[in-house]
């Protein structure tokens, strides 16, 4: 009985940080399995550098993505890219520093991952396919 507990308790533990890193389309159902668990239909980020992040973007139907941080060596942050009942190709993204560097700045495809890493005494993204 005590392992079920604990078995429970890591799964809804696990379940509610991958929500917390989980960012949609405003306009998305939450509630649709598809906006949660996109799959290849949304965007990594990882931080694996010292600094600290936020993330800015647009969908392709020009909404805006409700900016969030991801902080020095946190777990990955992913951007469905699934709304209005499909996949959607991509959008575009912007990175700074909470200095104000700005890191990176492009159309991002559906399925990559933008690695943010520290490289000669700096943070670098890098975009690679997932």
């Amino acid at each position: 009985m005590k392992l079920n507990a604990l078995v429970l308790g890591c799964m809804l533990g696990f379940s509610s940080v991958h929500a917390a890193n989980q960012h949609i389309h405003p306009q998305a159902n939450a509630a649709e399995p598809s906006a949660q668990w996109a799959g290849s239909c949304e965007i990594e980020i990882i931080n694996r550098s010292f600094s600290d992040v936020r993330v800015f973007g647009i969908f392709d139907d020009g909404v805006p993505l409700e900016p969030f941080n991801v902080y020095s060596f946190e777990l990955p942050h992913y951007i469905s890219l699934f709304y209005d009942g499909y996949c959607h190709r991509g959008m575009e993204l912007d990175i700074d520093t909470f200095s104000g560097r700005h890191l990176f700045g492009e159309y991002v495809r559906a399925g990559m991952t933008v690695d943010i890493r520290y490289e000669m005494n700096q943070a670098k993204a890098l975009l690679r396919a997932s």
